[in-house]
């Protein structure tokens, strides 16, 4: 394969974290690893992706400077490096649900630009959730610009694409025991004073757009609505980071009720 154009079903990953990730997680196809020509000696970073590459028997080219630079557009910061590979796989909401054992998702709501949602996706997955939903439409696709703001975390996150978002939480609830919680800003219920009932079990955390939150059709699905208290002057956070505040004190509070049950589990 040249430097010339690509297959329409090959995506090009770029950036050290998001290549890394799709080597280890194995969860596309892998066609080719390549290099930008260094004129220096090679940076120890990049020898640990040939070697992960070559472990997995992926292929693996290093290009001149004005061949790779062909390869990948000049607006992507590749950092000297490339992966050719498939697209991640499609799931279905069916698969999503039926993930085994207590734990949680995130519901996207109109999160449109890329970068948001790769920094949502590179939390969820960091605090622990299980898998995201995104709507068919009014979300941004699962682009390699997802990826690189997601530092690879959506080679390891399922993420379920559904044509209505609405229904697909009903479903969840119905079928596979999700309770489904929402970050709104005006909601009575404060995230910190919230029972621990309510955080027990199978959860979906669902984030609006900013600026116009949770649509009606979705909201009529969600059975508890928190805010995230604010001390200062601002009245809300981005969504990227109340999704951090909020999936984080679930992790807490699990981790709490795991002490409670287990009073010498964490010294054993």
């Amino acid at each position: 394969m040249g430097g010339g154009p690509r297959r329409r079903d090959v995506e090009l990953l770029v950036g050290l974290h998001p290549i890394r990730e799709a080597l280890r997680a194995r969860r596309r196809r892998l066609d080719r690893l390549v290099l930008r020509a260094q004129d220096r000696t090679p940076r120890p970073e990049l020898a640990a992706l040939v070697q992960l590459a070559r472990t997995g028997g992926v292929a693996v080219a290093e290009l001149e400077a004005d061949r790779f630079d062909r390869l990948v557009p000049a607006d992507l910061p590749h950092q000297g490096v490339a992966l050719e590979a498939g697209p991640l796989p499609d799931l279905d909401l069916g698969a999503l649900g039926a993930i085994p054992g207590a734990g949680w998702l995130v519901a996207l709501d109109g999160i449109e630009d890329p970068r948001n949602l790769g920094a949502i996706l590179r939390i969820a997955e960091a605090a622990g959730a299980r898998g995201a939903l995104l709507p068919e439409r009014r979300a941004a696709p699962l682009t390699p610009v997802v990826a690189r703001a997601s530092a690879g975390a959506l080679e390891h996150l399922p993420v379920a694409s559904v044509a209505n978002l609405g229904r697909a939480l009903e479903t969840l609830k119905k079928e596979h025991d999700y309770w489904v919680h929402a970050a709104d800003p005006a909601a009575d219920r404060d995230l910190y004073e919230l029972p621990d009932r309510l955080l027990d079990g199978r959860l979906v955390l669902v984030l609006g757009a900013e600026g116009k939150g949770v649509r009606p059709g979705v909201r009529s699905a969600v059975d508890v609505f928190v805010r995230i208290p604010m001390a200062g002057a601002i009245e809300s956070l981005n969504v990227s980071a109340a999704a951090a505040v909020v999936l984080f004190e679930w992790a807490r509070r699990a981790r709490a009720r795991l002490r409670s049950r287990d009073p010498g589990g964490e010294r054993a």
